[in-house]
Parts: structure tokens; C-alpha cells; sequence
């Protein structure tokens, strides 16, 4: 069914308050010929005349005076749609394991005191899930941990990260690689960043670790290698204060682990509050 459009609604409620379509069109910004074209079609899609002439007025019929609460509702709704869109503060987000847990909480906090009535929405998953999360239009903004090949977002690097290997203080800081790949390795499942930045490491020198355990959290990864389970993988940013008290050693490899954080974007798509925040981001 073709219905009536915005347009027809706005000028229906002009000409009831005005009595007259050459001043309804004015408040419109239509010429005389648009307004009246619009209230024909109007009529032609609601099948009645909605306005008697009696002089140089339109005087509504009863079908147009019964029509006009709920036209205002709508009227109303539409004006509430539109405020909200410019005005929202609200912002779903969706991130990574190491942005979402030792980056965005503090500048999250920030960001929050700077604007007054800031909401967010924060989901965390890995790097592949965020883009799946995007992709599906479940977030405005997304962040990553490693390189993507896709023309669909608008993706920026954002921060420096190193990734690093650790485990126990009785280890040797210093193990050859032979010792390093007999160890089992505690890391990462696919798809996230510092799993993909660690296999293409691996690759590049040829390693093969003995044995691998794959773990979805940093928190269990850090637990296991604590509990002696092998040796860990993880984003400096996660174990720093694990090394600071002595929980766990760095260890040293040949290993280059140097990624970047990546903020992905919807093209084309802004909002006050989505600048703002980007901005911010870049800023602090």
C-alpha cells in the first residue's frame, strides 16, 4: 500500500490550524501548486475530502476533525524521532578482550565526566567477532587488535600494543628456542588479534610449539601459566601488573609481537556524541 508520506501529514496539520492552503504551503515552503497536488493525492489515498470551502476558508469535514488526535500523535512521534537522533548521548560499542578490559574502561570513565548524561553499551568479544558485531549493526564503533583486509568500514589505527610471552618466575628469562617450542604453549583461540599477530610470528620463523592449549580469556591464560600449565601470549598491556609484583616473568624470544589497536567505523555514518567521542579517543 502507498501511504501517505511525512510531507502530506505535515501539510494536513498546516491547513487545519490555518484554515488556508496558499498560507499552509508559506509554513511549508511549498508553492501553490505543490500544496494543492499534495492534498489531492492525500484525499485520493485516505478516499474522502478532507476540507469543505466556505469562502476564502477550508474548513475541515468531520473525517479530517476525527483524523486529527491521532494525527498529532504521529506528528508528535515523528518530532521525538528526529530530537532523539540529533541529541542521543548514547553509544553501543564493541571490542576486544585487551582494548575492552585495560583501555576503554579508563577513558570510558573520562569521556563520561567530560559529557554530562553519556551512556554506552560495551560488548567484548575478539577481533573477528567485532567485525561480525558490525557487520550486523549491533555497534556504531568497534575496536581490533590486528590487521584487516576489508573496503566495508572505515577502519584507523589507533594505538601501539606488544604482545609478549611469559610464565612462571622459576622459568630462565632467557631460553633458546629450542627450550621455548618444547614448552606448551597457552594461548589465544582463532580469530583473535593476538593469536593471528602470534601464528604469523611463528610462521615467519619456522616454529612449531610441542604442545598448544587454547584459552578464550586473558584471565585463564594468566591463571594457567601461574598454576604451571606452560608458558603464556598476551598484549603487555594485560600482564603489567603481574610483572610489577613478581607473578610472572617476561620472557625473552625472537619473537616480533608488535601490533596495533585499530578503531573500526561505519562509513558514512556520524552522530554528535560518535564524533565527540573519536575525537576524544585520538586525543587523550
Amino acid at each position: 500500500m502507498n501511504y501517505p508520506s511525512p510531507r502530506h501529514w505535515l501539510l494536513l496539520d498546516a491547513i487545519c490550524r490555518l484554515r488556508s492552503l496558499t498560507k499552509a504551503a508559506d509554513e511549508q515552503n511549498l508553492s501553490q501548486p505543490a500544496a494543492s497536488q499534495a492534498l489531492k493525492e492525500l484525499e485520493q489515498r485516505l478516499g474522502t475530502p478532507l476540507f469543505l470551502r466556505q469562502g476564502r476558508q477550508l474548513v475541515p469535514t468531520q473525517h479530517t476533525l476525527d483524523l486529527r488526535p491521532k494525527l498529532q500523535q504521529l506528528l508528535d512521534l515523528q518530532s521525538e524521532l528526529v530530537h532523539n537522533s540529533h541529541s542521543s548521548n548514547a553509544l553501543r560499542l564493541v571490542a576486544s578482550e585487551t582494548t575492552g578490559c585495560y583501555l576503554l574502561p579508563e577513558l570510558l570513565a573520562r569521556f563520561s565526566r567530560l559529557r554530562p548524561g553519556f551512556e554506552f553499551q560495551l560488548q567484548l568479544c575478539n577481533s573477528a567477532e567485532v567485525l561480525q558485531y558490525m557487520s550486523e549493526q549491533q555497534a556504531q564503533l568497534g575496536f581490533i587488535e590486528g590487521p584487516v583486509l576489508t573496503d566495508t568500514f572505515d577502519i584507523r589505527l589507533w594505538r601501539d600494543d606488544l604482545t609478549v610471552l611469559f610464565g612462571q618466575p622459576d622459568l630462565h628469562h632467557q631460553l633458546n628456542a629450542s627450550q621455548l617450542q618444547q614448552q606448551r604453549w597457552i594461548v589465544r583461540e582463532r580469530g583473535s588479534g593476538t593469536r593471528a599477530v602470534l601464528e604469523h610470528e611463528l610462521a615467519r620463523l619456522g616454529w612449531s610449539p610441542a604442545k598448544v592449549l587454547e584459552l578464550q580469556r586473558p584471565e585463564a591464560i594468566k591463571q594457567a601459566v601461574r598454576h604451571g600449565l606452560g608458558i603464556g601470549c598476551l598484549p603487555l598491556l594485560a600482564i603489567e601488573e603481574e610483572l610489577r609484583s613478581g607473578q610472572l616473568i617476561r620472557l625473552n624470544s625472537p619473537l616480533r609481537l608488535q601490533r596495533h589497536f585499530r578503531i573500526v567505523q561505519h562509513k558514512g555514518y556520524q552522530s554528535p556524541v560518535l564524533t565527540a567521542f573519536i575525537e576524544f579517543l585520538f586525543s587523550a
